[in-house]
């Protein structure tokens, strides 16, 4: 049996971060792939990092924050981004990602839901907000995007790939850290609107710190 990233990064993903990533978070995005893919390395520790806080303590326990729908997928995002054998997890790694951003849409929208379970992609969403006048054309666009080549085989397994080979994953290693920095820049963008729009965030993205480009800390135990 091969190993699960031996095929090519699909060209339309790479395109979309072409388009939409600089040259820093590229190399940002091979960067985290390798951590994902070496099982010996907390990876966990730089996606935390990057991500906006998403909890805060409250009677000594840990809940996250709100809007629920935005902040609650990061943990998710943290959580399995730290665990081993990551390779074998992207397909749902990439639901949480795209949740994030399904998150960020629905609070834009004139009477938001406090919890929301998706189970479908989120392209209604967002061709209801461009229509409403809420999203731009070219955001959009990007977000359409996204979703077709990330949110749509994420939840509809046999959409990305013709075969069905039982070692071929939907997405490989090298992808899923595409996807999750071009969450990254839609979510920016996603949050100026809530913010613009009175949707109050506790918490924003980081700036882009140059130490995330060599960041590597082993895993203290190997249980």
């Amino acid at each position: 049996m091969q190993p699960h990233n031996v095929r090519p990064v699909n060209i339309d993903i790479e395109l979309l971060a072409d388009d939409l990533l600089d040259q820093r978070e590229i190399q940002l995005a091979e960067h985290l792939a390798t951590l994902l893919d070496d099982d010996k390395i907390d990876s966990g520790s730089l996606i935390e990092d990057i991500i906006p806080i998403y909890w805060e303590k409250v009677d000594d326990r840990l809940r996250s924050l709100d809007p629920d729908a935005i902040y609650r997928p990061l943990y998710y995002i943290h959580s399995y981004g730290s665990l081993r054998y990551f390779r074998s997890r992207t397909r749902t790694y990439i639901t949480f990602v795209s949740n994030h951003l399904e998150g960020c849409l629905i609070n834009l929208t004139p009477s938001p839901p406090r919890y929301r379970g998706t189970h479908r992609p989120f392209g209604g969403l967002v061709n209801q907000l461009q229509t409403s006048g809420i999203l731009s054309a070219e955001l959009a666009n990007q977000l359409l995007r996204f979703n077709a080549l990330f949110n749509v085989p994420s939840k509809h397994f046999n959409a990305y790939t013709p075969t069905h080979w039982l070692e071929e994953r939907t997405f490989n290693v090298m992808e899923t850290a595409y996807a999750f920095m071009l969450m990254r820049t839609l979510s920016i963008k996603l949050f100026v609107l809530l913010n613009a729009n009175g949707i109050t965030l506790p918490h924003d993205w980081p700036d882009f710190k140059n130490e995330w480009l060599s960041w590597s800390r082993k895993i203290n135990s190997e249980s």
